[in-house]
């Protein structure tokens, strides 16, 4: 469906934590998506790019979580 012209689709902040080492690196920031899905697919490659840094510790049990505006954790993504 598209919006009416002028009409912006509404976008919504999701944030993604880093879990690492026991620890959480927390993202006060987040970023405007217009869907979920759109956030998740996100998460997803922050997963892949850590993965792909050849100083990446497999070991650590990396995680990069998605989580909604609302504080909802909505998708997990090992690296």
């Amino acid at each position: 469906m598209i919006a009416a012209k002028g009409r912006r689709a509404t976008m919504l902040r999701y944030h993604f934590p880093i879990f690492h080492n026991g620890e959480t690196q927390v993202d006060d920031v987040g970023e405007l998506f217009r869907s979920a899905e759109l956030a998740v697919q996100y998460g997803a490659r922050v997963a892949r790019d850590i993965a792909s840094d050849p100083d990446c510790d497999r070991g650590a049990g990396t995680v990069v979580i998605v989580v909604d505006a609302s504080g909802a954790e909505i998708a997990r993504h090992g690296v």
